[in-house]
């Protein structure tokens, strides 16, 4: 993952503009796909990490519907529950044709890389069919809705929501993240368990710092003294220790 974005943000540059996005109607959740859904604590610390990642890149970003409240994957228990033609035919080709795998194991698949993970209706608020109709939804309702939604989000000061409302903030008022020069960090390109790259401008370097585990780390990058810390997913800063899923981004 982390060699294609470097990839497309060295190759483009000053030729071409890059489209930045985690999500889309084909594509499970980020959340569930490079994050951690497993606790709550995970999900919002992995899914602002996730969001700082693409947005301190250079390109447009997208936000796909529900990724600004870190909607998650469905994990439907049942064949029934899927809508998704290639899904339902991946199923008896490989279960019942096949019989390449049984057919729990195949849902625990599908329940990762299925297409309807990402068409479940938006999730506003804890009503039935989570406030998006009251009518037949064209998909299962995701079984969180009720945790997971717009109006618990707007309630909470510090939700993943709030968070991308401060990266485009940011975005919009510095230059160097549009046009500044993306560099992965000295020594990154092989740490199996942190993302770190810089974004410079003749005025201006941004250290992005990414711990993409749920383990504490400890990594050295030298960030001068004179550093700002301009975002983090965390309250504080402990230096060199990288708590689960910390993102931090320093300005200098």
């Amino acid at each position: 993952m982390r060699n294609n974005l470097t990839k497309w943000q060295e190759a483009l540059y000053g030729k071409a503009w890059n489209s930045l996005y985690w999500n889309n109607h084909d594509q499970p959740r980020v959340v569930s796909r490079f994050g951690n859904d497993s606790t709550e604590e995970y999900r919002v610390l992995s899914a602002k990490m996730l969001a700082t990642t693409l947005h301190f890149q250079q390109g447009t970003p997208y936000v796909f519907e529900g990724e600004e409240i870190g909607m998650t994957n469905a994990y439907f228990k049942s064949l029934n529950d899927y809508v998704d033609l290639d899904s339902i035919n991946s199923y008896h080709q490989i279960v019942d044709e096949q019989h390449l795998l049984d057919g729990p194991t195949m849902l625990k698949y599908l329940g990762m890389h299925s297409r309807d993970n990402a068409r479940t209706p938006m999730q506003w608020d804890a009503s039935k069919n989570a406030g998006f109709s009251t009518g037949n939804t064209w998909e299962h309702m995701n079984s969180n809705y009720k945790e997971i939604n717009v109006e618990q989000a707007l309630k909470d000061p510090n939700s993943i929501f709030y968070y991308y409302q401060e990266l485009i903030k940011l975005r919009h008022t510095m230059p160097v993240i549009t046009d500044g020069k993306y560099d992965l960090v000295e020594g990154n390109k092989d740490d199996p368990e942190v993302y770190a790259y810089t974004r410079k401008d003749k005025d201006t370097t941004l250290l992005v710092i990414l711990n993409y585990t749920e383990k504490k780390l400890s990594r050295s990058y030298k960030v001068p003294d004179n550093a700002k810390l301009l975002i983090s997913n965390y309250s504080d800063d402990l230096g060199d220790i990288l708590r689960p899923y910390e993102a931090k981004v320093y300005q200098f």
